[in-house]
């Protein structure tokens, strides 16, 4: 049984590494895995899976807040947000950059996924970053690595996945990012006044009026409302992860339609095909990989990941290699990806060990995060690599690396303060 799944794994990354679709290679790797224990009732095995996938209660909130994240892009709701910091904080050194990492930090609150967020935050954020004096690799760092953020602040599409795996309760994976994602942002507006005021030729921004500060503030307080909804909900339980999302898009359309009024009833039916769009890709992804779950717990990699490890090395000496293989990954596979293709391998080991999954889920997710900044395919480098040409920027893929990779060492300082200091993470979780 050992051989028919190490089969199905190098089958796996061959069709990976040929450009296959994830989806279809983690499937098609789950079934081969499947044919070999229960023959031609695989097919039947593999539709139950994916008809349990989908009918999942906790994997609908991926969906919902998908939907609400292209409402909030639509809406302009990104530009309220950044004008409302901007107001308060762009006479101070760095402030502009600052402005833009807080700006990512309440998106990333509102919408689970990083590569929109830094997209969206680099179409109006780099000209004022440009205007201001920030180098340019200086202003895609920023945005890049704020858009990270958008995994590990609740909600976030990583942590329901993990909870749907791992049976731990969604709610409180979410409430262990929110700690770790404020040391991060803090750490973050550090080094950006600190790598701004060392620039050369810096020009600090005039003070806003307070008139400007007031009108700023009036218009994006309904923006700012939106993360509140959603994360004082799921820390007090009063709703679960899928109706606080449910919620959240109703929220989005009357904050975007009726208050900003910038969707109409006839951007609807668009806003619902978009968000339909990412949605089935990303369920099609997650089907694919409990399908090679599946396989997995049939063909007994539990016990076969025991055996291996258990004599051979001590949890705390796994948990680096675990980490160290997901940073791999990522330099050629997107973060939900390589999420839903470890987690069938790592949770048989970090439950044998004892490992708290929850604690071990923030630093996943925190490794993840690298892996999106880092060469040669972390997709936030490409996100705002193609809006910064967009806007007529002379960027290049040396010069975003050159800007993120500061925010990398940042990112992987945090991950050793969760590692070293589990109650950042445990702590909001176990008051729940």
């Amino acid at each position: 049984m050992e051989t028919i799944f190490l089969i199905s794994i190098v089958l796996m990354l061959v069709t990976l590494f040929i450009g296959t679709p994830v989806a279809i290679a983690l499937g098609v790797s789950g079934l081969v895995g499947l044919y070999a224990v229960f023959g031609e009732n695989s097919l039947i095995i593999g539709a139950k899976v994916f008809t349990d996938t989908l009918n999942d209660f906790i994997l609908l909130a991926i969906p919902l807040y998908i939907i609400m994240g292209v409402i909030l892009a639509r809406g302009g709701v990104g530009k309220k947000l950044f004008r409302l910091f901007d107001a308060f904080l762009r006479h101070i050194p760095g402030g502009i950059g600052i402005a833009t990492i807080l700006t990512c930090a309440v998106l990333a609150a509102m919408c689970g996924t990083s590569v929109a967020i830094a997209a969206m935050v680099g179409s109006f954020a780099f000209t004022d970053l440009q205007k201001y004096g920030y180098s340019l690799p200086l202003s895609l760092g920023i945005v890049g690595a704020g858009g990270a953020l958008g995994i590990l602040i609740p909600p976030s599409v990583p942590m329901i996945v993990y909870g749907a795996f791992s049976g731990e309760s969604v709610g409180k994976l979410l409430s262990a990012g929110v700690i770790p994602g404020i040391v991060t942002v803090i750490l973050f507006t550090i080094y950006v006044a600190f790598a701004y005021i060392r620039q050369k030729g810096v020009k600090v921004a005039k003070a806003a009026s307070w008139r400007e500060r007031w009108e700023a503030f009036m218009d994006g307080i309904w923006a700012l409302l939106v993360p509140f909804g959603i994360v004082v909900p799921l820390y007090t339980g009063i709703a679960t992860p899928t109706e606080t999302a449910a919620v959240g898009i109703l929220w989005a359309f009357i904050v975007c339609m009726g208050v900003y009024k910038t969707i109409k009833w006839r951007d609807i039916i668009h806003i619902l095909k978009e968000g339909s769009s990412s949605s089935v890709m990303v369920m099609f992804i997650i089907c694919g990989a409990m399908l090679l779950g599946n396989a997995a717990t049939q063909i007994g990699l539990s016990h076969m990941l025991t055996e291996i490890f258990a004599g051979s090395m001590s949890g705390w000496v796994f948990i680096p290699i675990s980490l160290l293989t997901l940073l791999v990954l990522g330099m050629f596979l997107e973060g939900a990806s390589i999420m839903l293709i470890t987690l069938p391998i790592y949770l048989p080991v970090l439950i044998m060990y004892q490992f708290d999954l929850i604690w071990y889920a923030i630093i996943m997710v925190m490794a993840i995060e690298i892996a999106l900044l880092s060469p040669p395919v972390g997709l936030n480098l490409f996100a705002i690599h193609g809006v910064a040409k967009s806007l007529g920027l002379p960027s290049t893929q040396g010069i975003v690396i050159q800007g993120c990779w500061p925010f990398m060492v940042i990112y992987l300082l945090s991950m050793i303060f969760v590692m070293a200091i589990p109650q950042i993470a445990l702590l909001l979780p176990g008051r729940m």
